[in-house]
């Protein structure tokens, strides 16, 4: 029997198959990564977060007021995203070291309440929903001890693993001044006034300035911080009767600062009492008006010899009304 090797085991005739090379497949070529840079998850380029004010970024406020701001956020990626929320409080005083914190809530997207913001920096994630806007409220109360010109600030920013410039937002309130009413006893407007002028020299930071208009009896306005600094105030002054609730608009106030034109409502022929100077108590009839500077000229009624005389709109008080012009 023929040896195995020899005999070329497996193969039936002719000459053995040249052998068969096998293929190595060679490596992919790998490009290196930049440093510090990820890319962004599927369907997501940088830049589909959005976020701005829903109406204005500033408000200004008066101590012990609520006020509300909102910011809007979006999402343009194709399907829904899980973004980071991120706020940082900042507060400033004109008084440094006695600034106030200022008690900040929000409401974030999926809950119904809002919420205190006990830290400077709160972070929460938030549900976007493609291309659908979504609201985040911030619920801010100015304090009682609030100063002019102190406010708080809320940085915003969203922040997601495909933005590499996360969009960021500030909404700011300021404390400014308001305008209060206070109520006296008829007649002594301007005594209440001169007591709380005296106070208020040693507290500038309280009242910064007081108004007695004389066409309102019975009242005086304030222009000051805080219901409750001038309602402090105003405790022990004689004839003082209290403060009106509720902040006293300057629409309001305005026309009052604006003086009234002291010949108004005169008219040529009527009759009228000299209330000032050399001739006063004596009755008179209107014979002209300037309105330009405001001066009636008038002649005396009981008088011999009829001398216009001349004065001012202010010195004369109408007694009966005449069917004649007006003046110009």
């Amino acid at each position: 029997m023929p040896d195995e090797e020899e005999s070329g085991i497996g193969l039936l005739s002719g000459s053995p198959p040249a052998p068969v090379a096998k293929a190595v497949a060679k490596p992919a070529a790998v490009v290196p990564e930049e440093p510090g840079v990820v890319a962004p998850p599927k369907g997501r380029i940088s830049g589909h977060l959005s976020l701005t004010p829903a109406d204005e970024a500033e408000r200004h406020v008066t101590a012990g007021t609520v006020s509300t701001l909102s910011a809007v956020i979006r999402s343009s990626a194709p399907e829904p995203v899980t973004a980071s929320l991120m706020v940082d409080v900042a507060y400033t005083s004109t008084y440094p070291g006695e600034g106030a914190e200022w008690p900040v809530r929000w409401l974030i997207p999926g809950k119904r309440t809002f919420q205190d913001v006990v830290r400077r920096r709160e972070k929460t994630p938030v549900q976007l929903a493609p291309n659908q806007a979504t609201a985040i409220s911030f619920e801010v109360t100015a304090p009682v001890g609030v100063r002019f010109g102190d406010r708080v600030e809320l940085k915003i920013q969203l922040v997601d693993e495909a933005e590499t410039t996360p969009p960021k937002l500030t909404l700011s309130w300021q404390a400014r001044q308001a305008v209060l009413a206070i109520k006296t006893s008829r007649g002594y407007e301007r005594e209440v006034a001169d007591t709380l002028r005296a106070r208020a020299e040693e507290k500038p930071d309280v009242i910064f300035s007081l108004l007695v208009p004389g066409s309102i009896r019975g009242y005086l306005f304030a222009e000051g911080m805080s219901f409750e600094g001038v309602r402090e105030m105003l405790r022990g002054i004689r004839k003082a009767r209290g403060l009106i609730e509720g902040e006293t608009s300057l629409k309001e106030v305005e026309p009052l600062l604006v003086p009234k034109i002291t010949v108004e409502g005169f008219v040529e022929g009527a009759i009228v009492e000299l209330i000032s100077g050399p001739f006063k108590g004596e009755k008179a009839r209107v014979k002209k008006i300037d309105q330009a500077k405001e001066e009636i000229t008038v002649e005396l009624i009981e008088a011999v010899v009829p001398i216009p005389v001349t004065v001012r709109g202010d010195h004369v008080r109408m007694l009966e009304k005449g069917g004649g012009k007006s003046g110009g």
